[in-house]
């Protein structure tokens, strides 16, 4: 299954796209289990293209038997980089999020309107880890 939706540059835009995103991936056939996390990457890839980018803006899943890629273009040529902020700090952790719960993430330039695509994949038995690791 492969779907993309325009994201408009806003704050607002970031719960319609996590929805948007959810059903996609719900109508793909991942499981519950799968899904919050995969939304919860998607909620941190879309929200740093918004707070931090420039139009346009266009959020695309694909799902394969094997795992999930979900990729996020953008107008603006700056990459995203890994943080770790102190625990008093209100934000800086999507990045964090993404390096250490996605099987594996990255950018690449795009052609046209898009500057760069920030995308990361999940291995569906990756999933099952991450959840394993999280319970104990």
């Amino acid at each position: 299954m492969y779907a993309e939706t325009a994201v408009s540059p806003a704050l607002s835009a970031i719960a319609p796209a996590r929805h948007w995103a959810r059903d996609r991936l719900a109508e793909a056939g991942v499981d519950d289990g799968h899904l919050d996390l995969l939304v919860l990457l998607v909620s941190e890839l879309v929200t740093n293209a918004v707070a931090h980018a420039d139009p346009p803006v266009v959020l695309r899943v694909h799902v394969d038997d094997e795992r999930t890629r979900v990729e996020v273009t953008d107008g603006a040529r700056e990459v995203p980089v890994v943080r770790d902020p102190p625990a008093t700090a209100l934000g800086g952790r999507g990045v964090m999020f993404i390096d250490r719960l996605a099987s594996s993430w990255g950018t690449c330039e795009e052609e046209g309107e898009a500057a760069k695509a920030v995308w990361f994949e999940m291995r569906h038995a990756d999933v099952d880890e991450v959840r394993r690791v999280s319970e104990s």
